[in-house]
């Protein structure tokens, strides 16, 4: 026979069971926004990228990105169905292209192909665009920015890149 005890545990369990199982996963995301100056102003048009620090179920780490408005703000509000960017650590790089051809990094590049552009000056030579801020921020191995980012918001995450 049971118990009301053993009873009250058991409907207790099973409550708690359905709480994890019915919980969104939105507490595991991201927004974050910022500001991106260089040499405290504003930075117009410039790319801000994300690379996550983390490989997760084998997968690859992924960056998520976004340009900067007049005031160089950005926004990183929601990605596909998700609510956000996964929480965690995050390598930030920063790049504004002006000129034609090549428009920057490209999806799928790897860190020995962003060097590369960066050492032939990202194409200026051969007459494809030119990044119009400094240089160490435009890789993953260059840029010291970085930022960790908390589930929910994450304002203020701003970046004043120096240098020419």
């Amino acid at each position: 026979m049971f118990s009301w005890r053993s009873w009250l545990s058991g409907f207790v369990l099973v409550a708690l069971v359905a709480l994890v199982g019915c919980s969104n996963k939105s507490g595991s995301f991201a927004m974050v926004s910022g500001v991106v100056t260089h040499n405290s102003v504003p930075v117009e048009g410039a790319k801000v990228t994300f690379h996550s620090t983390v490989e997760g179920g084998g997968n690859k780490p992924m960056a998520y990105s976004a340009l900067t408005d007049s005031s160089g703000k950005y926004v990183i509000a929601s990605v596909a169905k998700d609510p956000g960017i996964p929480a965690g650590l995050y390598k930030v790089t920063v790049v504004k292209f002006e000129g034609k051809g090549l428009t920057g990094p490209q999806e799928g590049m790897d860190a020995g192909q962003l060097d590369a552009m960066v050492s032939d000056g990202l194409g200026s030579a051969k007459g494809g665009p030119v990044n119009l801020l400094p240089a160490v921020y435009a890789t993953q191995t260059t840029s010291k920015l970085s930022a960790t980012l908390e589930p929910g918001k994450n304002k203020d995450v701003n970046f004043d890149l120096k240098g020419k």
